[in-house]
């Protein structure tokens, strides 16, 4: 018997992105207050879903069986977005493991029918992914089953979109573009049959033309399973589908195996051990039938056998070890395939230990075989599936605008190198935040979202840039929307500092910039800003005025509890002796700082038991006074104080002014005395230095 097993069979991306998040899920410890609930089956296959029941993840068919709080788990087909909003009413946490493919055209159909273009779409009713596109269409859409649903539509004179279900027949899809195309002037049209879907019912149909029997492994509830089926009967007669291993021996039983050519393929939500399984069940089944000509054939030989290691192919393999030049696969052939281990070393989030260790399976290319007198040599790489894979998703976000995450692995000159899956993307140092970025080592090793703002594949190397700054720019327009939604005076914020001037900060309150005039910043009277705030600082403000057409904010800063003259009633009561210092003085009196930023007006009639024309005649300033508080007031800010009513600063007599200018000429005659002492020491000093000269 010969076998030839289609490459594309088993699990696609969407579906193994899902159901590897569904066991990651799985295998956390159990929280019997926020469970995991699968909504609607995950894949069309009853092994997988009864082994996720088995590990705790519990099942809701609708919406209305899933409680409030919990986690739920959305699949690969997508929900309507009905279904996301009020699961978010719930207070659910949403797990979306939509597949990318399918969330691309949940995109072009709610951006088609913002354009008023009524939807068509090429799908099965009641498929759960047609449901959750039709959810994004207003009016809704109209769905076409087939060719003769084409034939029979009415058009009027209106814009027509047509998209197509991931897994709808390729075929059937070309059928009703062309008739479409002859009845509608105004249509666009979206290639969205999934890539894989294609290559899958494309290869299905080679290798039913060449096999005597064909085996389709899946699910008859699965909608691609069921397409290939199709693809494989129109050219196989003899076409078999069957959901479990068991199911195989009946339909070889009693055949003639040896010269039988058997093709298989698998729908996109068969596990690959169940491929495996079929498999092996053929291979016992022909070892029992001709045990005498084949001996015993074990699956493994089997395995070893199948024809689909070959030059420029893509399989899958295990990891089993690695050494300081190559990581070694074990590809299914007799010979390991090996992989440059640089191809790793590039992947900082590849654990190789843990890869070895857990037996994981990737996809590699094999980019040669070349058989030597030893044994054979299979060369494979992972980077070039990576890079394929990738390549696909970046062109997808680059053109519906959707954001990446992206890790930092470079800093060069003017900007940061980061990859995706493999692929280098260019982050210039103005689109890695709002303002320019200077340091960029900070940068290395983080991981961030991006826009991919340029997308070249047409030049020798792919060029791909992406910008942070403009999802940054984004999310600061939506801030300051929400803010012009509720902004009102009075209402605080936290902001954050982003620039000074001679006049006040700009403060930003959440995509709005505020100002806190100079005057707001401080109860004390300052020069700058920067000698209360600095650019970055966390700032607590509130809304003093605001100006929605202009977009003008004015904040305050001050607080009254900081103020010094909080309370001074309080503090300095009425008749109360107080001590302080002259600050100022001016022609109707003298300012006494009685505590930081608190000053006493003491006017000049309140100094002296004398008529003073002005206070400098008995003050100076930076002089200590004691003084009465005759009045104070919390509401004018002012308090007015006495000296003379403690002891009065009275100007002095003209005789003690000259009795004191006697004295001080005393004190300079003495100090004149004093300094013709030191000069005669200074004299004998010099005499006694000098040597005697003999006669």
């Amino acid at each position: 018997m010969d076998i030839e097993l289609a490459q594309t069979a088993g699990f696609c991306f969407g579906v193994k992105k899902a159901v590897d998040t569904a066991y990651q899920l799985a295998q956390e410890p159990l929280d019997p207050q926020h469970p995991v609930y699968m909504l609607g089956e995950l894949i069309h296959n009853k092994t997988v879903t009864g082994e996720l029941a088995a590990l705790g993840l519990l099942h809701a068919e609708t919406i209305d069986d899933i409680p409030a709080g919990v986690r739920v788990l959305i699949r690969a087909h997508g929900v309507p977005p009905q279904t996301l909003e009020s699961l978010k009413a719930r207070q659910c946490e949403i797990i979306d493991s939509t597949c990318p493919y399918v969330q691309k055209i949940h995109r072009l159909a709610r951006t088609a029918s913002q354009e008023n273009r009524q939807i068509l779409i090429a799908g099965n009713p009641g498929h759960p992914e047609v449901v959750g596109i039709m959810g994004e269409c207003n009016p809704p859409a109209i769905l076409l089953h087939n060719q003769e649903d084409a034939n029979a539509l009415v058009p009027d004179d209106k814009a027509y979109a047509l998209v197509a279900q991931t897994t709808f027949s390729y075929r059937e899809y070309q059928a009703i573009q062309a008739i479409l195309k002859n009845k509608i002037a105004n249509l666009q049209i979206f290639d969205t049959i999934c890539s894989t879907t294609e290559i899958r019912q494309k290869e299905a149909q080679d290798i039913a033309a060449r096999s005597d029997m064909m085996l389709v492994i899946g699910s008859r509830g699965s909608s691609n399973t069921m397409k290939l089926f199709d693809v494989c009967q129109d050219q196989c007669g003899e076409t078999h589908l069957v959901e479990t291993p068991q199911e195989v021996r009946p339909i070889l039983a009693g055949r003639e195996l040896s010269s039988l050519k058997v093709g298989v393929v698998a729908g996109a939500s068969t596990p690959e051990r169940i491929i495996r399984e079929v498999i092996q069940e053929m291979t016992e089944q022909e070892a029992l039938t001709n045990q005498q000509e084949q001996g015993d054939v074990s699956f493994t030989d089997f395995i070893d056998n199948i024809p689909q290691i070959r030059r420029g192919a893509t399989v899958k393999g295990v990891i089993v070890r690695y050494d300081s030049e190559y990581v070694y696969v074990d590809v299914r052939d007799k010979s390991e395939g090996k992989i440059p281990r640089h191809e790793f070393d590039a992947d900082p989030d590849f654990d190789l230990d843990q890869a070895v260790a857990n037996h994981t399976e990737i996809d590699v290319y094999v980019r040669n075989i070349r058989n030597t007198e030893m044994s054979k040599e299979i060369v494979l790489s992972k980077a070039r599936v990576d890079f394929g894979k990738y390549k696909a998703l970046i062109e997808d976000a680059f053109e519906n605008k959707t954001p990446i995450q992206v890790k930092v692995i470079n800093v060069v000159k003017d900007g940061v190198i980061a990859t995706y899956g493999g692929v280098d993307i260019y982050i210039h140092r103005t689109q890695l935040e709002m303002n320019m970025v200077n340091d960029l080592d900070p940068y290395r090793g983080q991981t961030l979202d991006i826009l991919v703002t340029q997308y070249d594949p047409d030049k020798k190397r792919l060029r791909v840039s992406g910008s942070r700054r403009a999802l940054l720019a984004t999310a600061r327009k939506e801030k300051a929307d929400e803010v012009w939604d509720s902004i009102e005076p009075g209402k605080e914020y936290d902001g954050v500092v982003r620039s000074l001037t001679t006049f006040g900060a700009f403060v930003d309150i959440g995509g709005v910039d505020g100002l806190v005039h100079v005057s707001e910043l401080s109860w004390n009277r300052i020069h700058h800003p920067s000698e209360v705030v600095s650019v970055g600082d966390p700032i607590h403000v509130y809304v003093k005025d605001f100006d929605r057409e202009k977009k003008r904010i004015s904040l305050g800063y001050k607080r009254v509890t900081d103020d010094p003259y909080h309370d001074v009633e309080g503090q300095f009561p009425v008749g109360t002796i107080v001590h302080g210092r002259v600050a100022r003085m001016f022609q109707f009196g003298a300012f006494i700082e009685l505590a930081p930023g608190v000053d006493a007006l003491c006017h000049i009639s309140q100094i002296s038991d004398v008529r003073l024309n002005r206070p400098e005649e008995v003050l100076r300033e930076g002089m200590e006074v004691d003084a009465r508080v005759l009045e104070v007031s919390n509401e004018k800010r002012r308090i007015s104080i006495s000296i003379k009513d403690v002891e009065p600063i009275n100007p002095m007599h003209e005789d003690e002014m000259v009795h004191e200018d006697v004295e001080m000429v005393h004190e300079d005659v003495e100090m004149v005395h004093e300094d013709v002492e030191m000069v005669h020491e200074d004299v004998e000093l010099t005499h006694e230095d000098t040597p005697e000269t003999e006669a």
